[in-house]
Order: structure tokens, then C-alpha cells, then sequence
């Protein structure tokens, strides 16, 4: 996926969102490149907060430019689950996460410049790092890395934040792994 392509699909769906009035923030691979260490990724990820009102608009709204299906929305709102839109010009996979994985992330969501003049609500760099540590939990390899880049950028973090939210998430034991990794990076001559 080039940054051309990408930067119209987040644009097309955050002004979207942004004229229905739905809350909604970047998250995902997009966010584990701003906050850490840039990578490839294949789609665009969300979390919104929708009720089955919103379902109509949101539908008639993308449907001209992507594919959609209804029934998919409806379901994940159902379950706070997760649907999914593709991009009919670029063909790039938006996934929708309804409803908040760390409780109050979108209320801490931060308006970040994603790409060269695209600024968008992001998800928090302590909120990134928690959902990829309950991503981990469920069996993702690709948030280990992630986590661990987020871990060893010089930007700051609420890192008691993330010690006790994750204790609550039931993730403290994959926290500790993973800073106990990102130490012996940055000092590799403690390994001896």
C-alpha cells in the first residue's frame, strides 16, 4: 500500500465519521508506526462508538466508494465486534472495532499529523501499547513487535498508567516480558 493511497482512504473515512458525528480514533498498525517503529501495514484500523441509528448514514454514506455490508455492521454493533469496508479505487481494508477494547481510549484519543498535512484523532500511545498487550494475550505476534518499538521510542508515556491498566487487563505478566526485552536493547552489554 503507498502513502497516496492510504492517506485518501483515512481521509475519505475520517471526514465520514467526522460529518456523522461518529467518535472515533486511528488505531492499530498505523499507530504502532507513529508511536514506534514505522512498518508495513495492509489496512486502516478504527474503533467507533455506534448505535444502531448510525448504521444507515454510515452505510449510505461509504457505500458509494466502498464495499460494505449492512448486516456485518449491525452484528458488530451487536457484539462489539468488528466489520469491515474496502476501498473500491484504492483497495485498501478499513476494519471498524466497535466500541472501546481499553476502556476510555477514545475520550484520551490525541489529534496527531498521521501523514504530511492529515491530521486525525489517534489513539493514545499508552492505549496502543494496552490493546496490543491484550492482542498478545489472544495470540497476535505482530503486537509483540509492535509493543516492543512503542516501548524503546524516546517519546514519552505514562508508563504506571500502562503498569496498572494492564494488571486490570489481565496482561502485567506480557508487560513485564516485553520491558525486560526492551531493556536488554537498549543496554545489550547486560546480557553478559
Amino acid at each position: 500500500m503507498n502513502e497516496s493511497d492510504l492517506r485518501r482512504t483515512v481521509e475519505r473515512i475520517a471526514s465520514t465519521l467526522t460529518s456523522l458525528g461518529i467518535r472515533f480514533h486511528l488505531t492499530g498498525g498505523l499507530a504502532s508506526s507513529y508511536y514506534g517503529e514505522p512498518r508495513t501495514t495492509r489496512d486502516a484500523d478504527f474503533v467507533v462508538r455506534l448505535a444502531l441509528g448510525d448504521v444507515r448514514p454510515l452505510v449510505d454514506a461509504l457505500c458509494g466508494g466502498f464495499l460494505i455490508n449492512e448486516a456485518a455492521v449491525r452484528e458488530a454493533i451487536g457484539h462489539g465486534g468488528i466489520f469491515q469496508a474496502l476501498d473500491r479505487e484504492t483497495m485498501i481494508k478499513a476494519d471498524f472495532h466497535v466500541g472501546e477494547l481499553i476502556p476510555g481510549e477514545l475520550r484520551r484519543s490525541e489529534l496527531k499529523e498521521l501523514l504530511e498535512g492529515l491530521s486525525v484523532p489517534l489513539v493514545s500511545k499508552e492505549d496502543a501499547i494496552l490493546s496490543k498487550l491484550v492482542w498478545i494475550r489472544e495470540g497476535s505476534d505482530r503486537s509483540r513487535t509492535d509493543v516492543l518499538g512503542m516501548l524503546l521510542d524516546p517519546t514519552r508515556f505514562d508508563l504506571s498508567f500502562i503498569r496498572a491498566r494492564a494488571r486490570e487487563l489481565g496482561c502485567a505478566d506480557i508487560l513485564e516480558g516485553l520491558e525486560r526485552d526492551a531493556s536488554n536493547l537498549r543496554d545489550p552489554e547486560a546480557l553478559d
